[in-house]
């Protein structure tokens, strides 16, 4: 069996779990049973979408060590594969991990060398930690940089995308949740701004959901999305993009949609540092120095590139070179390496 062990909630959002459940999906493809282990309900709606199967631990998401006596009695380590994709597991909580699974980790900023089979980290940033002296003379095999993107199938079939001589429709994006209100304070800016039409996706864990609902429902400058099933058709119809930080950003890097993006939380402070170098695309700033000056930088990045076609062509272009949407084929096949070798040692 192929477990994963994330969460999602309105605190950490649905990133971690969204990307296993792409990985998930093509491991059962595949063929291979896969089953997600979860501290709470939170990320059951998430799972129930792809009619994917879990179990609930009832565990604490902070403190996931708390858990290993449950996981103990499901894992065998003699068949089993856990992939974990969480900030706040231990080094004490992978060498306790280890005598139940193998194990595979995702992460995005480096917390400390792991003893684990698999590590992954696609971020355009992954060299900044000298991961392979870290790595080297250990067993923990490397996937590193955005050719191991996990990106849904639905990349990798979308219709070529074009940048329209006017910028007229603009996507705005948060991820699956937004604590701190930013597409609530965003459109109450942008609403002045009549010559564009904004498409708003509400993550399943907004908070403000209600709120934006009752203001700009009727709206016909403000188009409002919630679970969308296939939202690279969305991307495709959009002149530019708004986005946090995180997985959308490769996303719409695959589809090539001039893209403004900020930070929204610690793990994404790196994210400017590397995206900036390739020129890609625009960095606004981060929330926590100040939502008012961010919104004021957006607005400005969405102007002068409005008035700028060859800009955003070069900027398209630059994007479709930089992700090319197989990297969830490619984990799958070294974590396939994984699992053939923990079925060849049990037999």
């Amino acid at each position: 069996m192929i477990y994963f062990r994330a969460d999602a909630n309105a605190e950490i959002a649905s990133g971690h779990v969204m990307r296993c459940i792409t990985i998930a999906l093509e491991c059962k493809k595949r063929n291979h049973e896969v089953k997600f282990l979860i501290a709470d309900n939170e990320a059951t709606i998430l799972l129930e979408n792809y009619g994917l199967e879990y179990i609930v631990l009832n565990s604490d998401w902070k403190n996931p060590i708390t858990e290993l006596d449950t996981m103990s009695n499901i894992l065998n380590r003699q068949r089993d594969i856990v992939i974990i994709d969480s900030y706040l597991v231990t080094n004490e909580y992978i060498r306790q991990l280890n005598d139940l699974s193998h194990i595979v980790y995702i992460e995005d900023q480096f917390t400390g060398k792991k003893n684990v089979d698999l590590l992954i980290n696609y971020n355009v940033y992954h060299y900044i930690f000298d991961y392979y002296s870290i790595y080297a003379n250990t067993n923990t095999k490397l996937l590193l940089g955005q050719q191991f993107t996990p990106l849904r199938t639905e990349f990798t079939d979308h219709n070529d995308y074009t940048n329209n001589y006017n910028v007229k429709d603009i996507l705005l994006m948060c991820g699956g949740s937004d604590e701190k209100s930013f597409l609530l304070s965003f459109l109450n800016v942008a609403t002045k701004f009549l010559q564009y039409t904004f498409h708003v996706v509400l993550g399943v864990y907004n908070k403000d959901k209600k709120c934006i609902k009752c203001k700009y429902a009727e709206n016909n400058r403000i188009r409002l999305y919630e679970n969308i099933s296939n939202i690279s058709n969305l991307m495709c119809k959009c002149d530019l993009a708004v986005t946090a930080a995180g997985n959308s950003l490769y996303e719409l890097c695959e589809i090539g949609v001039p893209t403004i993006f900020f930070a929204y939380s610690d793990n994404q402070k790196y994210d400017c540092m590397g995206f900036n170098q390739k020129k890609m695309v625009r960095y606004a700033g981060n929330i926590d120095v100040g939502k008012k000056h961010l919104i004021q930088n957006i607005m400005e990045n969405i102007e002068e590139l409005s008035s700028n076609l060859n800009l955003r062509i070069e900027m398209s272009n630059n994007m479709k070179k930089f992700v090319d949407g197989y990297g969830t084929e490619r984990i799958v096949d070294n974590i396939m390496e994984v699992y053939k070798y923990v079925n060849n040692t049990s037999a």
